[in-house]
């Protein structure tokens, strides 16, 4: 069995539906980072509960 993480991008991680499949993700052994513009999220929820990496941004920005 490989000993690497994966790493699970989750879009949308800093609202309230989000919030919960990233807890459930790192509870599972999943690696997550978040991707959210903050529109309805939350930054203090990813950096302070959740304490995973958040890349604040929109997907329909393609530089990003």
């Amino acid at each position: 069995m490989s000993s690497v993480k994966t790493t699970i991008l989750v879009t949308g991680g800093a609202g309230y539906i989000g919030s919960h499949t990233v807890l459930a993700l790192k509870q599972a052994g999943y690696e997550v980072i978040v991707l959210d513009n903050l529109v309805y999220g939350h930054q203090d929820l990813v950096k302070n509960v959740l304490q995973v990496e958040l890349v604040v941004g929109d997907i329909s920005d393609r530089s990003l």
